[in-house]
C-alpha cells in the first residue's frame, strides 16, 4: 500500500504481506507519493490493487484531486492484474482534476447502497462488475 493508515491496519493482520512503498507522506491522505514510491512500484506485481478516489465516471475514469496521489495509483493500477475501485455513491459520475485510469482498467467498482440503478447500469455497460454493500 502506499496509505500509512491502510498499512497500520493491516499489519496486525498476518494472513497479509504488506509493502509500503516508500515515499513523502501526503498529510490529506495519508498516503505516501513521489520518487521513492516510484522505485518501488516498478520493483513489483500486484495481484490486486485496491484504490479510494474522489471522483469516478464511466466516460472519465477514477480521478483524485491531487496530480501526484494520482501518479502513484496510476503506477498501482499498471502494476495489478486486477482494479477494485471503492468509492460511496455521492463519487460516481463525477470527475476531478489528475486522472487515475481509465473506466476500462477497472474490474470491480465496490460503493454503498444509495447508488442508483442508472449508475450501476453505466458501470456494469463499460464491463465493470458493481458490489454495493
Amino acid at each position: 500500500t502506499n496509505a500509512l493508515n491502510i498499512a497500520n491496519e493491516l499489519a496486525v493482520r498476518p494472513q497479509f504481506k504488506i509493502v509500503v512503498t516508500g515515499g513523502v507522506a501526503r498529510p490529506q491522505s495519508y498516503e505516501l507519493i513521489g520518487p521513492l514510491a516510484d522505485g518501488v512500484l516498478g520493483q513489483i506485481t500486484l495481484d490486486v490493487a485496491v484504490l479510494g478516489v474522489v471522483a469516478f465516471d464511466v466516460t472519465h475514469g477514477a480521478a483524485a484531486h491531487d496530480e501526484a496521489e494520482a501518479a502513484i495509483n496510476r503506477l498501482l493500477c499498471e502494476r495489478a492484474e486486477r482494479v477494485i475501485v471503492a468509492a460511496d455513491s455521492s463519487k460516481l459520475g463525477q470527475r476531478a482534476f489528475a486522472r487515475i485510469c481509465a473506466a476500462e482498467l477497472v474490474d470491480t467498482l465496490v460503493t454503498d447502497t444509495a447508488v442508483g440503478q442508472d449508475t450501476v447500469r453505466r458501470f456494469e455497460e463499460a464491463g465493470i462488475r458493481v458490489l454495493a454493500v
